[in-house]
């Protein structure tokens, strides 16, 4: 076996959707590739039409397919552009135009229904009122009369259908920060809104609806569509079923009297029927997609796209016994690597886990920390961590409090302390690993992108442990962060205080923190980043460098909130090792 590259890396096939018909007898699923082309806005994706036994009926291919479902005769209907697509196991696919860009498309009362977003038409002068003129994302049914639009002035985020109306999680604003004060309505046929639930200081999402109930997840979360929490369960009341538990649940299902969720245990992930407490299937790795994991069921079959340490990517279907996709067998070459969980006491006590993959206990350490902080780093057999053992190192990912895979308390521990405790977390984990002899190295390293990018330059300004810190698109001013970034609602929920009282992000500002930085610094930063701007970055870089420090800034065109181009996503991994290996 050979090891992992960054060129497989980019050969992986990510499996984005995948969906059953009603009958359980045909999947669809959309497969994209792991990068995008140069200059193409959106990645190319693949929707495939399978038999039970994965054999291909009929594929699509295009850019930028999503939003995936059956239509009640069996043909698979998704969204591309201003389009959708219906495709049928003759291969030959339907196009209908709406004229409008789709955002997500299913079926209420035998009549497709979409969200979508009018595109505005400018001329010579095209200046515009910053906030005032922004377009919200409205509900539409298509019917013999052509499109109706169902909402308005209402920014609707997902919907399903019930039986009797739709069921939307949506705000009163469409800015992107409008997200987090989301609200649960209740939309008729005719139009007619009726607000169903408030969650208050958390969000939600993943709604599903069966007859007259609908359940969806709630939690605090930090990035819209990474969704994990509770499950909240509506059925002319609202309950949390799952209040107090130590999962994360990252997908819900309602299938007549049966409520199927998606259980995250420390990244062992579980298929259970919480209704009757059965489980179904359960596996240590990943669920895809990796931001918000989804399974679906049909007539008594599961399908679930999963990666083990050991296997490949596939979408693997449950029904008296286990069948799998060959999506990804061109990987079946490469090493797989080892990997454990490893859980520690945090310095104030409360119990922390994260990922360790070592070959050899004396390789240099990288120290990758997710972003969220609401998300979590897992084991797969191949991805944006596990290639760097093919390079020389070994890879601890801990999932600091504020992460995912401990339930919704864990998952909420950081709010109104981002970069205090959870920070503290991984500098006690690093000492677990020394004092348990799991690693022998002080050639340790530090990464990370958005909340991991903030986390280490934060490390820079905290402690001088690391050899050398490769920060992405992350934090460095929370202040300036808070004025120039389209998510304004999101640092004030996890901050927990008002930016313009100054104190707590001024405190929690790595370039407002007084040490003298010696940690040699690597900042990456897409230009068009609307999330995290690049400003961030260039504040940091001149403040490192009228400090005397070390520190680089690589400058990425095109890009937003991460590198998506082949050439880019190269460029990073190539850079990252060769400044690590530099500092050793």
């Amino acid at each position: 076996m050979r090891d992992q590259t960054f060129e497989d890396l980019l050969g992986l096939r990510i499996i984005d959707e995948v969906r059953l018909s009603k009958d359980g007898d045909l999947i669809g699923a959309i497969v994209s590739e792991n990068f995008r082309e140069y200059r193409k806005k959106e990645q190319r994706k693949e929707v495939y039409l399978f038999d039970r036994n994965f054999k291909i009926i009929a594929k699509y291919e295009g850019y930028g397919l999503h939003s995936l479902c059956f239509t009640p005769a069996g043909s698979v209907l998704f969204a591309e552009g201003k389009d959708i697509v219906s495709l049928k196991g003759d291969g030959l696919p339907l196009k209908y135009s709406t004229g409008i860009k789709v955002n997500s498309v299913s079926f209420f009362g035998g009549k497709i229904i979409f969200t979508g977003e009018k595109e505005d038409k400018k001329g010579s002068d095209d200046a515009y009122f910053f906030e005032e003129e922004d377009r919200f994302t409205d509900l539409y049914r298509i019917d013999e009369s052509g499109i109706v639009r169902l909402t308005q002035d209402l920014q609707i985020w997902e919907f399903a259908s019930a039986d009797d109306a739709v069921y939307a999680i949506a705000s009163d604003c469409p800015q992107e920060s409008c997200w987090y004060k989301s609200k649960v309505f209740r939309i008729t046929a005719d139009g007619k809104q009726e607000l169903i639930y408030d969650p208050g200081r958390r969000q939600i999402g993943k709604i599903t609806a069966h007859g007259t109930r609908i359940a969806f997840l709630e939690s605090v979360m930090s990035d819209r569509g990474v969704i994990s929490g509770d499950v909240i369960l509506y059925d002319g009341s609202i309950r949390n079923i799952t209040d107090g538990s130590n999962i994360s649940y990252s997908h819900v299902v309602l299938h007549g009297d049966s409520i199927y969720v998606l259980g995250n245990d420390k990244t062992t992930f579980s298929i259970m029927d919480i209704s009757n407490k059965r489980e179904i299937w359960y596996g240590f790795g990943i669920v895809y997609p990796a931001y918000s994991p989804s399974f679906d069921t049909a007539n008594g079959s599961f399908v679930v796209p999963f990666s083990s340490p050991t296997d490949p990517p596939e979408i693997y279907r449950i029904e008296d016994g286990i069948s799998k996709s060959s999506l990804n067998s061109h990987l079946a070459d490469i090493a797989a690597y080892p990997a454990e969980i490893v859980e520690w006491r945090s310095s104030d006590g409360e119990d922390i886990y994260g990922i360790l993959r070592v070959r050899n206990p004396e390789d240099p350490l990288i120290v990758y920390v997710h972003g969220g902080p609401t998300s979590f780093s897992y084991a797969s057999f191949i991805d944006r961590t596990s290639i760097y053992l093919g390079y020389g190192f070994s890879v601890f990912a801990p999932n600091y409090r504020g992460s995912v895979g401990k339930g919704r308390r864990f998952a909420e521990l950081n709010v109104g302390d981002l970069g205090g405790m959870d920070f503290e977390d991984i500098l006690s984990g690093i000492d677990h690993l020394k004092r348990s002899g799991k690693i022998r190295t002080e050639r340790i390293y530090i990464t990370g992108g958005s909340y991991g990018g903030y986390m280490s330059a934060l490390a820079v300004m905290k402690t001088d442990i690391f050899k050398a810190s490769v920060s992405l698109f992350g934090i460095s001013d929370w202040i300036s962060f808070h004025g120039t970034s389209n998510l304004y609602l999101w640092d004030r929920l996890h901050m927990d205080a008002d930016p313009w009282d100054f104190d707590k992000y001024d405190r929690y500002s790595p370039i407002r923190i007084r040490h003298d930085p010696k940690t040699p610094v690597l900042l990456m930063h897409g230009i068009r980043d609307p999330y995290v701007p690049i400003g961030q970055y260039y504040e940091f870089y001149r403040f490192l460098k009228e400090k005397g420090c070390e520190v680089r800034m690589l400058v990425f065109p095109r890009e937003g909130h991460g590198f998506t181009e082949k050439d880019h996503i190269k460029r990073q991994y190539l850079e990252t090792i060769k400044f690590m290996k530099d500092h050793s």
